[in-house]
């Protein structure tokens, strides 16, 4: 049996950090204000962070409720991971417009940065009550239930984004990752499989929609592997690393995939390609020792075989 390797990755489908500008027919008394709103987008555009910063305060000093201003000047702190400042930079463009969505998903993603959960999923349970067709913060959310063990609030969330954009990859593969993680916890054999065929669905949704995401067909190979389909498993991993040619991890699992078949030539073809492509890499240290040893056992194995038929044909 392949040691499996997977290290369920997930996604987080974070809308761009873009900077705003001010809203149409916003009602300017001072020009003052816009004009250092102004200077802050350039300085921030021209990676003058610290610069804009300065800009963008002296700018709500002025106009207190200039929303888009305190938007960016949020913006400029997470650069610096400043969460607190960052976090209150949000609050108060909200405080100027209690609708203002943009900023409340940046106050979510400023919550989860700093590990407080909770107030992340109330703030993008917020964002999508104002904008119900926020796939990302539905996306966001099923993630954060994940985390905390909702596998099937989880779903619910991915689904729902699904129902406002059938075309986003990343839903399907968390919904695949929460499938396997409900597998997992699942007892009853027969529940189980119709649970890992549900996260088999889900990676392929995910690769149909975008055929080079080489972490959704790792994660399928994966499944398959679950189900001791091996050639599908092979084909999966196969996909990835034509994708990913450098992929430590999808070597390592094909490598063991082929020797399960029997096909210890192809098997040391790939522990080989392993060991290139892991080289010191410390945190494939412990997996090296497997493969050097896989190596060892399999190299005079096939010269044997070479010597006893010659004249064999040759595997596709």
């Amino acid at each position: 049996m392949i040691r499996q390797r997977i290290s369920h990755l997930i996604l987080t489908a974070a809308m761009a950090l873009a900077i705003a500008i001010p809203s149409a027919g916003f009602a300017q008394s001072d020009s003052a204000p816009d004009e250092l709103f102004k200077l802050g987008n350039e300085a921030f555009t021209a990676g003058k962070v610290d610069e804009a910063i300065g800009h963008y305060k002296q700018c709500v000093e002025k106009r207190p409720k200039f929303k888009e201003a305190w938007y960016n000047l949020g913006i400029a702190y997470s650069t610096k991971k400043q969460h607190e400042k960052e976090i209150d930079a949000y609050k108060k463009a909200i405080d100027a417009d209690g609708k203002y969505a943009k900023a409340m998903y940046n106050l979510a993603m400023a919550f989860e940065d700093r590990g407080d959960d909770d107030k992340a999923i109330d703030y993008y349970v917020k964002v999508v009550e104002l904008e119900p067709k926020a796939v990302d913060a539905y996306i966001n959310l099923g993630i954060l239930y994940a985390k905390k063990g909702r596998l099937e609030k989880a779903v619910s969330e991915y689904k729902k984004a699904i129902e406002h954009d059938p075309e986003v990859p990343d839903a399907y593969f968390n919904m695949g990752i929460a499938y396997s993680k409900r597998a997992g916890l699942e007892e009853d054999k027969a529940t189980q499989k119709v649970l890992i065929e549900k996260e088999i669905e889900a990676y392929k949704k995910a690769v149909e929609k975008n055929n080079r995401y080489h972490k959704a067909w790792y994660n399928l190979a994966i499944a398959y592997n679950k189900l001791q389909k091996t050639d599908d498993e092979i084909g999966a991993y196969v996909k990835a690393i034509e994708i990913k040619p450098e992929y430590p991890q999808a070597l390592f699992n094909l490598a063991f995939a082929y020797q399960e078949k029997k096909d210890n030539e192809k098997a040391l073809t790939f522990w080989k390609k392993y060991l290139t492509v892991a080289g010191e890499l410390p945190e494939e240290k412990q997996f090296i020792v497997t493969a050097r040893a896989q190596v060892q056992k399999l190299a005079p194995a096939k010269e044997a075989d070479k010597e006893a038929a010659p004249k064999a044909e040759a595997k596709p």
